[in-house]
């Protein structure tokens, strides 16, 4: 497993009905999991043409049939750190209420779950490495399961100005939960150990409050 914190987190809010799970999985072992998100790894991988990552400039939509549709760009920025929704793709769109475009990721809803996907670009952010996340939300009013791969983008080559995610086909709840608890054994990490808002305000605070 890679990361900072403990990757994998189980958050619940029983009055609510709201159940949200999540984990960062070892693209060297998870990735064959979803061929979809292989196909967008390699194309990222070619296009930073042995910088430590290609920019925006270097991607082209024409270039990514396979996977465009799934395809999310996030602007990045700074003081304090917070992340915009510049592109979403139909295939994107099927797992929120309706087109995120121009949204901040902090005010998807419910809460904790624009937290985590802040906490999951923030990663990237920082060691500016590709990732992947297996997310579950299941609440009364939605469900969505999916993994997704969250690439940094940089137009000079070093400093993280954008990020494209890429989220997979597959949407099988128990696949999914199957995915979820393997990671969290893999881990060693029990559900709900830490809570997601502990998580994220320790984070904030390490890094001045953004």
């Amino acid at each position: 497993m890679r990361g900072h914190d403990a990757l994998p987190v189980s958050w619940s809010n029983f009055d609510a009905g709201i159940h949200l799970f999540t984990a960062a999985c070892d693209l060297s072992q998870d990735l064959s999991l979803f061929p979809g998100l292989e196909v967008a790894l390699d194309y990222w991988a070619r296009k930073k043409s042995g910088y430590l990552m290609p920019g925006r400039q270097d991607i082209d939509p024409i270039e990514m049939p396979e996977f465009l549709s799934r395809v999310a760009l996030v602007d990045v920025l700074r003081n304090p750190l917070r992340f915009r929704y510049r592109v979403c793709g139909t295939g994107v769109c099927h797992f929120h209420p309706g087109d995120t475009t121009g949204l901040w990721v902090e005010d998807l809803h419910p809460t904790p779950y624009g937290d985590v996907l802040h906490e999951q670009y923030f990663d990237v952010v920082l060691t500016r490495r590709p990732a992947m996340h297996l997310n579950i939300l299941d609440s009364h009013e939605c469900y969505r399961a999916y993994a997704h791969l969250v690439l940094p983008l940089s137009r000079n080559r070093e400093t993280v100005d954008m990020i494209m995610s890429v989220d997979s086909i597959a949407q099988d709840k128990a696949e999914m939960m199957e995915l979820l608890a393997d990671l969290q054994r893999r881990a060693g990490i029990e559900p709900g150990s830490p809570s997601l808002r502990e998580r994220t305000a320790r984070r904030r605070l390490a890094v001045g409050g953004e």
